[in-house]
């Protein structure tokens, strides 16, 4: 593996990373504020959750699958011995 192609590697694995993070945090903020809104017997709070934290949601959530599908091909080649 060349030495660019390792530092590409790394790189997206911690975008990757980070894309996982705010992926599970966007989408666990989304649920939690309109589950509240539920509770609370508020359906302003689940129409403004939504507004505000669908489109990021989907967008973390898009950015994250396309880190992964690069990584995959960034990743270093092993064989079976290998780990």
């Amino acid at each position: 593996m060349t030495t660019v192609k390792s530092r590409a590697f790394t790189v997206v694995r911690t975008l990757f990373k980070l894309g996982l993070l705010a992926c599970f945090t966007l989408g666990s903020l989304l649920v939690l504020g309109q589950l509240a809104g539920v509770v609370a017997q508020r359906p302003d709070w689940i129409t403004a959750s939504s507004s505000w934290l669908f489109v990021p949601t989907v967008t973390a959530a898009a950015v994250f699958g396309v880190l992964g599908y690069v990584g995959n091909y960034l990743a270093p080649d092993t064989t079976d011995g290998e780990e």
